[in-house]
């Protein structure tokens, strides 16, 4: 080979790399920060099914509020399944987040499979306090204005704020977890 022609060479693959770098860094100044990913993955944050019994029911806190999380068992499915009687609901629709409209608050509307059940267990009211698996319907207890919830979060008796906010809900791809959808929460 003659001195002209690896010359040559050297240079065109110089320039190559050159532009391939520039080319790649271009690429990643339009990917998403560290914050925006970290702060879109607080918004969707996943619960691991295998952390829950059936029957368990627990207030987990993400995104510093409140969320009611409830694997039913067969039980608690046959119960939900009995209080799925609109005439002796007091309110026939419930707060979804991540729907601009409220549903119709049927247990299937308000449940994932029937089996999970996510709300907000948080009030306008900051000395509002909420029990578990409490109250006339065996679903939530509301202390302050004394509401009696069923297990699909409607309220029954009682209290002052209307059915249990609800967290929209589904499985991740593995199905190994599930993914809560926070869009439209109140960031404290």
């Amino acid at each position: 080979m003659h001195r002209p022609q690896i010359l040559y060479i050297i240079t065109v693959l110089a320039v190559l790399f050159v532009f391939l770098t520039g080319i790649l860094q271009l690429v990643r100044t339009g990917l998403p920060t560290a914050d925006v990913v970290a702060e879109e993955e607080a918004l969707r944050p996943l619960i691991a099914i295998s952390d829950f019994e059936p029957g368990q029911v627990e207030i987990v806190w993400l995104n510093n509020m409140r969320i009611i999380v409830w694997r039913r068992s067969e039980a608690d499915k046959q119960i939900a399944l009995a209080q799925n009687n609109p005439d002796a609901w007091t309110q026939r629709y419930s707060s979804v987040f991540g729907q601009s409209e409220a549903v119709f608050a049927d247990d299937g509307n308000l449940t994932l499979d029937h089996e999970w059940f996510f709300a907000l267990a948080e009030f306008p009211s900051r000395f509002s306090y909420i029990l578990l698996r409490a109250g006339d319907f065996e679903g939530f207890f509301e202390g302050r204005y004394a509401g009696h919830f069923d297990l699909s979060g409607r309220i029954r008796k009682g209290g002052r704020y209307g059915n249990l906010t609800i967290i929209n809900a589904g499985y991740s791809a593995d199905g190994q977890s599930i993914q809560l959808n926070l869009d439209g929460l109140p960031q404290n």
